[in-house]
């Protein structure tokens, strides 16, 4: 068994997801390609300083326009589309009819498919969206304006109560993209999701394409992954879209049986698995802020593994149990995580707010702060912020190198 080091094992990760390239996005179409690079990419609310799913494009493109991520996604022919992958994200079409066919409901939704009035709302709700894409408030709008049997009146009232916790509509329209006959047409402005026909949002030629069986999409979904993280554990490549380990350590064994996949032995590590044709680069280049969503560093044991990144993101941590901030941002340089920042947008002022920062263990240089100082600049530059600024009483040992630096 080869045995690789640590410092060949980031190098290998950060090629496998094309942060040490020059890349560029000018049309929408570059960024179909860069998601198809990546495999996933995971979307969230969070907006302190950009929507979630912006941040790991720009992290592999630099500045770049971020409507053209949302017109991938909502013009015709749409290069991405949305999924339960990695939570919700947007994979490329041939990765969404490989998703489509796991069931992943909240448990209360099978509550309302048992209601008796839940196949006329399941009928209405498809008569609407077969109009034209709509929101999940458009179709509720659109609903009341019926003339409702009192089994659907019913169901429109009971299951706005804290145990369904969401209206009746959204719960059907959720249960619809889950059977794979509705998917997402796009996003708003404000982020809610635009549901359309599945047969109609997708693009030729996956839109005559049923989902996958299990087995098949078990075996592509762990090959993207394996391709897609580089290295790491069965755990690592069944985190990528959220499988389950028992399904894909098999498939594994069978890809090293087969030559396509090689176990290695990293120092100090177990269990890790390559890519046969993995090509182990002499260096990797490149500075930049990556997304706490980021698909280099979203399996926080292989972050810590091979980074040394011990990482958990603040938001969901209550106040007085954050150690680094609120959404503190890892910075990559030259294939190594030194440092992080917790980073806001005051788009008020468009001033960058450096709320903290800190080095990680061993990486106190004037490098990183360089490093840090010109990242911090880049991305104020792709924002729109006119300035950068340390709040007072900034915590973290990394601030005066910050302030040196600005």
């Amino acid at each position: 068994m080869r045995t690789i080091s640590i410092d060949q094992a980031r190098r290998i990760a950060v090629r496998a997801q094309h942060l040490d390239g020059s890349y560029s996005a000018r049309t929408r179409r570059d960024i179909g390609k860069m998601v198809e690079r990546m495999g996933v990419l995971q979307i969230d609310t969070v907006h302190i300083l950009v929507r979630a799913h912006y941040l790991p494009l720009y992290s592999r493109l630099g500045p770049y326009d971020t409507t053209l991520l949302d017109q991938a996604l909502s013009k015709r022919p749409r290069l991405i589309l949305e999924q339960w992958g990695h939570e919700a994200c947007f994979v490329p079409p041939m990765t969404h009819r490989h998703l489509a066919g796991f069931t992943r409901r909240w448990g209360s939704s099978h509550r309302l498919d048992q209601h008796p009035g839940a196949p006329l709302l399941k009928s209405r709700v498809l008569e609407r969206v077969s109009h034209s894409p709509a929101t999940s408030q458009e179709v509720g709008t659109w609903i009341d304006q019926q003339e409702l049997s009192d089994e659907e009146l019913d169901l429109l009232a009971v299951t706005s109560d804290h145990a369904w916790s969401r209206n009746s509509v959204k719960v059907v329209l959720e249960n619809l993209f889950d059977e794979d006959r509705v998917t997402s047409a796009g996003r708003t402005h404000h982020f809610h999701r635009i549901y359309g026909l599945t047969e109609k949002v997708l693009p030729e030629p996956v839109n005559s394409i049923p989902p996958s069986d299990r087995e098949t999409a078990i075996r592509e979904l762990t090959e993207i992954s394996l391709e897609k993280v580089g290295i790491g554990t069965p755990a690592t490549v069944a985190d990528f879209f959220r499988l389950n380990q028992k399904d894909v350590r098999p498939v594994l064994d069978t890809m090293v049986k087969e030559g396509r996949a090689e176990w290695v032995q990293v120092a100090g590590l177990k269990d890790h698995i390559i890519p046969a044709s993995t090509i182990i680069p002499r260096s990797v280049r490149g500075t930049t802020f990556l997304s706490p969503f980021d698909p280099l560093v979203f399996e926080r044991d292989r972050a810590h593994a091979i980074f040394g990144l011990h990482y958990r993101i603040g938001i969901y941590t209550p106040a007085p149990k954050r150690t680094k901030g609120y959404y503190s941002l890892p910075l990559l340089h030259n294939g190594t995580i030194p440092a992080r920042a917790d980073l806001a947008l005051d788009r008020k002022s468009q001033t960058l707010l450096i709320k903290g920062a800190w080095y990680e263990p061993g990486y106190e240089s004037e490098e990183t702060d360089r490093a840090l100082a010109s990242e911090l600049v880049r991305m104020a530059g792709w924002l729109g912020a006119t300035s950068v600024s340390v709040i007072d009483d900034a915590p973290g040992d990394a601030i005066p190198g910050i302030k040196a630096g600005l």
